[in-house]
C-alpha cells in the first residue's frame, strides 16, 4: 500500500506555533528577545532541556558522537539535549529553538521535510517576523542584518537568511505578533496607529 505523505506545513502555521510559545516567555522591553536564553524557554510541560554532559552523567553511557543537540521522546514528555560544550551562545539558540520546533510541530521523523520545517520554525521563534516588520517601520528602513543581531539572539549567518527569506511586500500581521509587539515596546505601541504600520 502506498502511504500518504503529510502535506509540508506553511509558513503562516509555522509562525503561529512559533509565536504561542513565545507569547509562553517572561519577555517585556526593547531587548528582551535580544537577551532570550532558550535554554529556559517555558515549554509548559511539553519538553525539559538539558545538557549533554547532564544526559551522560544521568544515564552513565558516553556518547561516541557528539551531536549539537538532540530531542527523546519519554510518553508524553519531550526531552532536549545540547551539546554544552559549543561556546556559542547563538548557535545554541538555534540548536534548542530547532528541536523545540520538532516538538512543537509534532513530526514523528526526521526527513528533509521535518528538518527544514524545524529551521524555518527556530527562524521564527528567535526573530518573529512581526516583530521585524515593526523594526524596520519605526527605522525606517529595513534593517540589516547585523542591525538584526542587536536585537534577535542569532548569529549573523541566521540574520542574512532569515532578513532574505522573507518576502519584501510582508504579511498582516497577526493578533499574536501584534501581542509579542506591545509586550517588547511597551502599551504606547498598542494603539491602531501604530500597530498598522507592521503591515508593510
Amino acid at each position: 500500500p502506498i502511504c500518504s505523505q503529510r502535506p509540508e506545513m506553511t509558513n503562516r502555521k509555522i509562525a503561529a506555533e512559533a509565536l504561542s510559545l513565545l507569547l509562553r516567555q517572561s519577555l517585556a522591553g526593547r531587548y528582551s528577545l535580544s537577551l532570550f536564553d532558550v535554554r529556559k524557554t517555558v515549554t509548559g510541560g511539553r519538553a525539559i532541556i538539558n545538557s549533554i554532559s547532564e544526559y551522560e552523567k544521568t544515564t552513565g553511557e558516553r556518547l561516541s558522537s557528539r551531536p549539537e543537540g538532540f530531542t527523546v521522546k519519554s510518553g508524553s514528555l519531550s526531552l532536549i539535549f545540547y551539546d554544552d560544550r559549543i561556546q556559542s551562545r547563538e548557535r545554541i539558540n538555534w540548536t534548542l529553538a530547532h528541536e523545540l520546533g520538532h516538538v512543537c510541530l509534532r513530526h514523528t521523523s526526521d526527513g528533509k521535510r521535518e528538518e527544514s520545517e524545524a529551521n524555518r520554525f527556530a527562524a521564527a521563534f528567535l526573530m518573529p517576523e512581526d516583530v521585524l516588520r515593526f523594526l524596520d517601520c519605526s527605522l525606517g528602513r529595513e534593517l540589516t542584518p547585523t542591525e538584526m543581531t542587536h536585537y534577535f539572539p542569532v548569529s549573523l549567518t541566521a540574520a542574512k537568511r532569515r532578513r532574505y527569506s522573507l518576502p519584501s511586500d510582508g504579511t498582516a500581521p497577526t493578533p499574536e505578533g501584534i501581542e509579542l509587539v506591545r509586550r517588547l515596546f511597551g502599551s504606547s505601541y498598542g494603539s491602531e496607529t501604530a500597530i498598522s504600520h507592521l503591515i508593510i
